[in-house]
């Protein structure tokens, strides 16, 4: 039987922060590595090889995941939002459901939460 999810582990194991399917999981690890390649930021994202999915590496997630959100606050552009939007939403369930979290500032969030309990019910 082939591989059928990714998840997505805290970098010592001990915790499982997301097990999506196997394909929705390697889009958003692309997207998020792109992401942090373009805004000159470690993602705290590591391919575990030996397991599948990604290693999460919380303490260096939680500074990408706050540059993220902190690039969608401080711009009005409609299309940059939708495309931020994608990965920082699953970004922010994760890091919460790793015990992280980012600090908010609700000028500028553009609705950003709107969907947030949608993501964390469906991740």
């Amino acid at each position: 039987m082939g591989v059928v999810g990714h998840p997505f582990q805290t970098a010592d194991g001990s915790k499982i922060l997301w097990y999506p399917a196997l394909r929705v999981g390697q889009l958003y690890a692309a997207f998020a590595a792109e992401a942090g390649t373009l805004m000159g930021v470690p993602t705290g994202l590591t391919d575990n090889e030996r397991l599948g999915g990604t290693d999460v590496d919380v303490a260096v997630f939680q500074q990408f995941t706050q540059a993220l959100y902190d690039r969608h606050r401080r711009s009005n552009h409609f299309v940059l939002h939708g495309l931020l939007r994608g990965v920082l939403l699953p970004s922010i369930v994760m890091l919460e459901n790793g015990g992280g979290s980012i600090t908010r500032t609700l000028q500028g969030e553009a609705g950003l939460f709107d969907d947030h309990d949608t993501y964390k019910r469906g991740m």
